[in-house]
């Protein structure tokens, strides 16, 4: 046994670490408060500028066809590429090729996540 100031044996540190995890159970373990939730609400609808919601339309469906389309030929090109690789015994080209089916899977998964928060902003209307 050490002694020496500052240290405290283990029996002193085990009851206290079990007293110190019995009140954080205590203090998480309790009821809910008396007082009834608030919800919060948004005053304001989110909408385009008057004569702007049709060319908002164009410019966000030209965006999504785009993306669309560059995902598109992005998977063309790296299956393309991983098969040119394997027909002319070209390591790299198909390392590079599966690389780019890779990015093709995290850019579509990207952009699906990227409309979903698009959307959640924008809304369709108030709720």
């Amino acid at each position: 046994m050490r002694s020496g100031r500052g240290t405290a044996p283990a029996a002193v540190r085990a009851a206290f670490a079990v007293v110190l995890m019995l009140a954080g159970m205590l203090v998480l373990g309790a009821g809910p408060a008396t007082a009834a939730p608030v919800e919060i609400t948004a005053a304001v609808c989110p909408e385009a500028p008057p004569g702007m919601q049709a060319f908002a339309d164009d410019v966000t469906a030209w965006v999504k066809w785009g993306v669309l389309a560059l995902i598109g030929i992005g998977a063309v090109m790296s299956l393309g590429s991983i098969l040119v690789g394997r027909i002319f015994s070209h390591p790299h080209a198909s390392r590079y090729g599966a690389m780019g089916v890779a990015v093709v899977v995290m850019v579509a998964i990207t952009y699906t996540v990227i409309l979903t928060i698009l959307g959640s902003i924008t809304g369709s209307g108030c709720t």
